[in-house]
């Protein structure tokens, strides 16, 4: 059971100050759509949004609109959450009303570094920095989590692990499952992603620690999620899962998952990695003997290159073509992905070198203590 959820439930139900209620129900719906149970938060919405004080709280607004944003992007990663948080941004500025601002500045960096707007992502989480009070901990626990997230994703890991530190700090101190379960996701993401790239591009591959801490992520991911009770993006582990699959040479488990739940993590916003997805069955195929099946997911994996849009997925799919065509043998379609993993792998370090500006320029490299 989360924490917080009951301590808000035990606060509507103890409050005597009417006006103070909605405002409780609506928090209470922000975490409700963290943790995917999305009918219960549009219930809950659409019953305080027909109450009358949607007239004389111009701040419950705000609060609405960033359950209804996270619901947006818990359901399918949907970028309709990106309006609807700047909106709540913007009424909890109007209101004067430093906590909900706080906490939809926090998150609106969250979606921001998603989408790779960094220079947005990087103000929007100095400005949540900047409001939130030392005991708001869950516009402290996001915050410092988006911070650790650039820092991880920039390959600062001892750097990132301070912030990561002080997210799950605020996030314990308030009973929040869903943003352990968050942590706990996004670090998983990061030590998956940090040993894919090594395994393309590190001289001798992927080195077992980095190995190590990909499959002990992910598999602490998974148990939290499980502890918690969380629904949301629930088919996004499975496709975690098979990549360290693929990496620890479990070939056949790990092209079981690829079949069972691709589809299934596309429809819950995934479509943007599907090159990799397919890339990596086709290795699969090719590594048990399966030639003629391999080419065909071979050239899926390439007609889904024109969804990618991280750097790091190019970085991957690519790798990943190059190895199944080689293998294949038809070296000069290899060495066309070769080339072009090469191309995008210094975009992916060009982000990198901004992102690491950016949080020095703030001051954010260093997390307080």
């Amino acid at each position: 059971m989360n924490r917080l959820l009951s301590r808000l439930d035990d606060a509507i139900a103890a409050s005597r100050l009417p006006r103070e209620v909605p405002l409780l129900r609506a928090e209470r719906a922000v975490v409700l759509a963290r943790l995917g149970e999305l009918d219960r938060m549009r219930q809950e919405v659409a019953t305080l949004r027909a109450s009358p004080e949607m007239l004389t709280m111009p701040v419950l607004n705000a609060w609405l609109l960033l359950a209804e944003g996270l619901g947006d992007f818990y359901a399918d990663l949907s970028l309709r959450s990106h309006e609807r948080v700047r909106r709540s941004l913007a009424l909890g500025k109007a209101a004067r009303n430093a906590r909900v601002q706080s906490l939809a500045a926090a998150w609106l960096a969250h979606l921001d570094f998603y989408v790779r707007d960094d220079a947005s992502a990087l103000e929007h989480v100095a400005l949540a920095l900047k409001l939130a009070r030392s005991d708001h901990h869950g516009a402290r626990s996001r915050a410092s989590l988006v911070v650790a997230g650039m820092l991880h994703y920039a390959r600062r890991d001892e750097e990132s692990q301070a912030w990561y530190a002080l997210a799950r700090r605020h996030a314990t101190t308030e009973g929040d499952g869903a943003a352990l379960s968050s942590i706990m996701y996004n670090m998983a993401f990061l030590r998956v992603l940090d040993a894919r790239v090594a395994d393309l591009r590190d001289p001798g591959g992927c080195p077992e620690g980095v190995l190590r801490r990909a499959v002990l992520g992910t598999e602490s991911s998974v148990h939290l999620d499980r502890s918690v009770q969380t629904r949301a993006l629930s088919n996004h582990p499975p496709m975690r899962r098979a990549q360290i699959l693929l990496l620890t040479g479990e070939i056949e488990a790990a092209l079981a998952l690829y079949e069972e739940y691709t589809r299934k993590a596309i429809e819950e916003g995934l479509g943007v990695s599907e090159s990799v997805f397919r890339a990596d069955q086709a290795w699969c195929l090719a590594m048990l003997g399966r030639s003629d099946a391999a080419l065909r997911t071979a050239r899926d994996a390439e007609a889904a290159l024109h969804g990618a849009v991280e750097p790091e997925d190019l970085v991957i799919a690519h790798g990943m073509l190059e190895r199944v065509f080689r293998r294949l043998g038809l070296d000069e379609v290899a060495a066309i992905h070769e080339d072009r993993g090469a191309a995008h792998y210094r975009v992916y370090s060009d982000r990198i070198a901004a992102l690491l500006a950016g949080l020095d320029r703030l001051g954010l490299r260093t997390a307080p203590c």
